[in-house]
């Protein structure tokens, strides 16, 4: 989800709607939020005026997957999502949100795109000066300077329209903050302030609007009026105020349900109107202003308690005293009873699942990691059986880990407590009897409120059984696989050296007969079947070499890579070229074959599926081994999204790399073309 603010971190009301909605989004989205901020500045500018950094910065940002959800913030953020749309990200949804209706009209929303706005009736919040103060004779209003604020001072403008005949409204959006809070001090009797939002000055200085609150209310000589309901005990007396947390409320409901499929262009939110009058019981006495003339339907805030309001909890505790005596003691019996029963409880289920965790091969240990105390159950598998009352240091915990293992178990532990606290593992432990087991181990650490890793709580079970299967499969696997290609040696060598060269001699023996038949239509049929059997010729030594090339086994893999490769292009009719980087000194057959086969797969997918114009074959030596890259310029593929039906290819590729401990690397994007990566290490008898 990618949150788009109008401002930096100076403009109050959306630093209090972020805060808000983050909580609440992550209260009612049915998933998991991976959430990205941009604070875009555009607010103090006019529109468009800064827009191509940003449309950089947000590509950047999002390189190949765009966000599944955008939230704008404020009107400058919604204008600048409209203005480049089509440049950025043209098919996630937008809710355009905490701005004013008439911002974004219902025509200029698509399909993909929904609104939750507020409706700011300025005149609502003039009209409430007038019935909180009814003698006002003077209003101020305090607003800034960039292109948003100017917007507003206009419309003001034309709001008050009606009122000036009876009010002399004095506008000091064209002053410095400091000018400001000199006309504020020294306003005439009879005055109220309007503070709309103060983010930029007229000298073009940026402020925070809870510091401009601040210093207004140090300095004023009249009560100061405002629009929203967070800046209530800020030094606002109070009126019909906009609820950001309502309004953020609403938003996160709406994201929650686009999240969950619904199209946004279905989901219609009325414009949020002001809330019912709401005053500050402070502001209220410091102005002299009565009760008795707000609406009747207000609620009073910061009212200060009376002397029975403060300790009338104290004084019903003081006669209850004695009643609560008796009531604790029976209570505390009654729980000692209860904790006694739990106890037992815990016990047998304690004792139940010890003997389940033996019955199943399960440990269960935890790690103090402050105390660095472990605790653990007991094991069949473990040579030190340690117990859960009788607690060790991890080094000695780990003491039955295989040497060689125990570098990666390091890993793993470490970087559970220095990342997002998940541990999984697997490792070889050394029975007393010198037996290997096979272990796995999940966990997760749990830390305290710095952040700092309290303990990790773990369970291993003994997966030796499931391991000398995988291995059995494994070597399995690759006696079929050199089964295979032995087979298809074995039939390219009968077809090279037995069939071509009995083919060849009836070629021949086909020209000596067509040079010696003197009809010349028996020379013409003689002269095509001769032609039909030097075809045939060609075609069994290409099958032999499809089969198994000898150039593999006479040249080896280099050579054989570089005749692959010409003979793709020339048959598949797609530029194909290979390089060798660096130093690549021949390796074994085992190794050799294997690159080879994986180089005709990737090349065979190319030609099936890439549609591609150009493919580049890369063999480079890499440290301890060898790495092989095929590349092209095609259409691509997601290769995180479920096949309809699993790659034979891809699979056998993998399967063959196992074998020798390598790895197939797959980077592909629709539209970005295909990198197929194989790297193996070289072993004891490949080439140093």
């Amino acid at each position: 989800m990618l949150l788009l603010h109008s401002f930096g971190w100076n403009f109050q009301a959306e630093d209090v709607f972020g805060d808000f909605l983050r909580t609440d989004l992550a209260e009612k989205s049915p998933y998991p939020l991976d959430r990205y901020e941009v604070l875009l500045e555009i607010a103090r500018f006019s529109d468009g005026e800064r827009d191509e950094a940003f449309v950089d910065y947000l590509r950047a940002l999002f390189p190949t997957h765009p966000p599944d959800l955008i939230v704008t913030m404020i009107s400058p953020a919604a204008r600048f999502i409209q203005r480049h749309r089509q440049d950025l990200f043209p098919s996630t949804p937008v809710i355009f949100g905490a701005l004013d209706a008439r911002a974004i009209g219902d025509g200029a929303l698509t399909a993909n795109d929904t609104m939750v706005a507020v409706s700011i009736d300025q005149r609502a919040f003039i009209e409430n000066i007038l019935r909180t103060l009814p003698g006002t004779t003077t209003v101020a209003v305090v607003a800034g300077d960039a292109p948003i604020e100017r917007f507003w001072v206009k419309e003001l403008h034309r709001v008050i329209q009606p009122f000036e005949n009876r009010i002399n409204f004095i506008f000091l959006n064209e002053l410095s903050f400091g000018d400001m809070l000199t006309r504020v001090a020294a306003l005439p009797p009879r005055s109220a302030i309007y503070f709309g939002d103060l983010i930029v000055d007229a000298q073009g200085i940026p402020h925070r609007q809870e510091e401009v609150l601040s210093r207004l209310h140090a300095v004023a000589n009249a009560p100061i009026f405002s629009q929203y309901d967070y800046q209530l005990g800020g030094g606002i007396v109070g009126g019909p105020l906009l609820s950001i947390h309502a309004l953020s409320r609403k938003t996160a409901e709406v994201a929650a349900r686009i999240l969950a499929g619904a199209s946004p262009g279905d989901i219609k939110t009325p414009p949020q109107k002001l809330g019912e009058p709401e005053f500050d019981w402070r502001e209220l006495r410091r102005w002299g202003i009565q009760q008795a003339d707000l609406p009747s339907d207000s609620t009073i805030s910061f009212r200060e308690p009376t002397l029975w309001e403060q300790y009338r909890w104290y004084i019903l505790a003081a006669a209850a005293f004695s009643a609560l005596q008796a009531i604790l003691i029976v209570g505390l019996l009654l729980n000692r009873l209860r904790l006694r029963r739990a106890h037992d409880q815990l016990r047998t289920s304690e004792e139940g699942m010890s003997l389940a965790a033996i019955a199943a091969k399960l440990r269960f240990w935890v790690w103090d990691v402050p105390r660095d105390e472990v605790r653990a159950s007991e094991s069949d598998w473990s040579s030190g059986n340690w117990r859960s009352a009788r607690p060790v240091h991890f080094d000695q915990f780990i003491d039955v880990v295989h040497p060689d293992d125990r570098a990666s178990l390091h890993q793993a532990v470490r970087g559970a407590l220095e990342g997002d606290g998940q541990y999984e593992t697997e490792y070889r432990v050394m029975s007393p009897d010198s037996t290997v087991r096979w272990i796995a181990a999940r966990g997760r650490v749990e830390f305290d409120q710095h952040g700092k890793p309290r303990q990790l709580r773990a369970i291993s079970i003994d997966i030796t059984e499931r391991r000398r299967g995988e291995d059995e499969a494994r070597d399995l696997n690759g006696r079929l696989i050199t089964a295979h290609e032995d087979e298809r040696a074995r039939l390219a060598h009968a077809l090279h050296d037995d069939v071509t060269q009995r083919l060849a001699l009836l070629a021949i023996d086909a020209g000596r007969k067509e040079k010696g038949l003197g009809d010349p239509v028996a020379g013409r049929a003689m002269r095509s079947i001769r032609h039909d059997l030097v075809q045939l010729s060609e075609d069994v030594h290409a099958l032999s070499y499809a089969l198994h090339p000898a150039i593999l086994e006479d040249l080896g893999l280099i050579e054989a890579l570089k005749a692959e490769c010409a003979r793709f292009g020339a048959v598949e009719g797609i530029p194909t070229s290979f390089r060798v980087i660096k130093d690549v000194d021949e390796p074994t057959s085992p190794l050799s074959l294997c690159l080879y086969r994986v180089a005709q797969e990737a090349l065979r997918n190319v030609a099936r599926h890439s549609r591609a114009s150009s493919v580049e074959v890369e063999l480079r030596a890499v440290r301890g081994g060898l790495e092989l890259a095929v590349r092209d310029n095609g259409v691509g593929f997601d290769p995180t999204r479920k096949q309809g039906r699993p790659s034979l290819g891809l699979a056998g590729m993998r399967q063959r790399l196992a074998l020798i401990d390598g790895e197939l690397l797959i980077d592909s994007a629709p539209g970005g073309g295909t990198s197929i990566v194989a790297r193996a290490p070289l072993k004891r008898g490949d080439a140093p």
